[in-house]
């Protein structure tokens, strides 16, 4: 059935139904203040600082700005815009939803361009919103594949269009790709690449039109990739790693892994069994190009490293990708209506569960973020903060707790020593001071001094924020005076910390 004898009430139901879906997905979004994603608290006090500076002294003498084309730059570019007119968390939240909004609309934009047609199919996405990547916090790459998606609907539209036309939109797109994150650009890259060798159904292969083909495509990634060699990313130390290779085979289960691994692990082979079934029997089918795009980045999921230069869970990364391409580029035309209807209630039944598993998590959380806010009320204002939180807290799901000091960032113009300040991935960088108290501070084995009451010197320091104390800690042997104490969380305010020294700052030597 073609876009043309479709009725106007088909495309008006896909229209409500998007816009339905949508406010359904926002809601846990919406009913709370503080997300509990592993790394929002830090992206937030990011964004706070990208707003704040330079017309905030206490924060000038921790933070500098510095600009370069990095392929990390999705929430750094936007956000802090919006901050200037809002104030920060509102500001994360509206972009935090746009953002799930965007993967979902770019899944429903690839599928109209492939197929040429509405259809209800790509809005099985938003099953896809809440998933592991998300709660980690790696808001620039999901909003990099969202942008990627709306790259890949384009190219596919304009195929037939002038190629000038045709190379000026890829240009900006595919550099929009690359600013938004570098793993969401080699997904883009990949699939117009390998989109432009594959011919049309109506044509057969020959190498001098794949050639055509491939040079206009080529030549809309050039920006990105000479931006990439200009950025201090591709300066980084070259670092390979390939974790347990049976991982493989796990982790595409992170797509729906939010808060019970029973649930989310079932949901997955439930519905992974029914795609095969579907794609056996030609109930679904794949678009007779993109398909091939899709295999390209599905084989590239077996083949990348977990690490390479400054970036870690590169192939923790794909699987949501591949996941959202395949919703795009597939197609259910060949199922029954009766059958079509039944398959449509139990996924948005399914839906429903996951988004009120969902929001009874995010609420509970936000209670205890409620309870622990306070805490940056006994901090003095531009303090120094160091933070001791075990190793086990870096972890996704739950009510995360590792970033939560970095909130002091926002409330008290505060130094907190974990705040992302890379300059290989954020262009919030450490002033030579501020890099001096990070450098010297562990905060996994400052834990484990708390936990046998012996801390290392603090010099510098004003206070110290212990995340999930060890039971029975001793804090009269931390040398300082309790200010705020919880179950998950103790501030204590160091009885002799050396003046903060701005005057000569060190030469900035990352590690890489």
């Amino acid at each position: 059935m073609t876009a043309t004898n479709k009725p106007g009430s088909y495309r008006r139901t896909v229209a409500l139904a998007f816009l339905a879906l949508a406010l359904l997905a926002l809601v846990p979004v919406a009913t709370v203040k503080l997300p509990p994603i592993l790394d929002y608290p830090n992206h937030m006090a990011r964004m706070y600082i990208l707003a704040a500076l330079p017309g905030t002294p206490d924060l000038a003498k921790f933070y500098r700005v510095v600009w370069t084309p990095l392929p990390d730059l999705a929430f750094d570019a936007v956000v802090p815009w919006l901050a200037r007119l809002m104030p920060v968390d509102i500001a994360m939240r509206l972009s935090l939803g746009f953002m799930l909004l965007a993967l979902a609309g770019g899944c429903m934009a690839l599928h109209r361009a492939a197929f040429g047609r509405l259809s209800i199919w790509p809005l099985f996405a938003f099953l896809l919103l809440y998933n592991r990547i998300l709660l980690w916090g790696f808001f620039n790459y999901l909003a990099g594949l969202a942008v990627m998606l709306w790259a890949l609907a384009a190219w596919v539209a304009l195929e037939r269009k002038p190629l000038p036309w045709r190379i000026g939109i890829g240009v900006v797109l595919a550099t929009a790709v690359y600013l938004a994150h570098l793993a969401a650009f080699g997904c883009y890259a990949l699939a117009i690449m390998v989109l432009a060798v594959v011919p049309h159904r109506e044509e057969r292969f020959t190498v001098d039109k794949a050639i055509r083909r491939v040079l206009p495509a080529l030549v809309t990634l050039l920006p990105g990739i000479v931006l990439f060699l200009l950025a201090p990313t591709s300066g980084a130390s070259t670092h390979f790693g390939y974790g347990n290779p049976l991982r493989k085979f796990d982790l595409p289960v992170s797509i729906f892994d939010n808060y019970n691994r029973i649930f989310d692990g079932a949901t997955f082979g439930v519905l992974l069994i029914a795609v095969i079934a579907g794609l056996i029997k030609h109930n679904i089918s794949l678009h007779h190009r993109l398909r091939w795009s899709l295999l390209a980045v599905l084989i590239a999921f077996f083949l990348v490293p977990s690490r390479l230069l400054s970036a870690s869970g590169i192939d923790h990364r794909l699987p949501i990708a591949i996941a959202l391409l395949f919703v795009a580029t597939s197609d259910w035309g060949a199922v029954s209506n009766r059958n079509r209807q039944i398959i449509t209630a139990a996924l948005f039944v399914l839906l429903l569960v996951r988004l009120a598993v969902i929001e009874t998590v995010w609420l509970r959380a936000d209670r205890t973020y409620d309870a622990l806010r306070p805490m940056f009320d006994q901090v003095a204002p531009g303090a120094t903060i160091a933070v001791a939180a075990p190793a086990s807290e870096v972890q996704a799901g739950g009510v995360p707790l590792y970033h939560f000091p970095t909130l002091a960032i926002i409330r008290r113009n505060a130094f907190v020593d974990t705040i992302f300040a890379d300059p290989l991935q954020q262009p919030v960088q450490l002033t030579g001071a501020a890099h001096s108290l990070w450098a010297n501070q562990v905060t996994g084995d400052l834990w484990q001094a708390a936990a046998n009451g012996a801390l290392p010197s603090l010099a510098g320091y004003d206070d110290l924020i212990i995340v999930d104390p060890p039971k029975g800690l001793d804090t009269s042997k931390l040398g300082g005076t309790v200010l705020f104490a919880a179950p998950r969380m103790v501030v204590v305010h160091l009885s002799t910390p050396a003046p903060f020294n701005i005057e000569q700052p060190p030469a900035i030597e990352y590690p890489q």
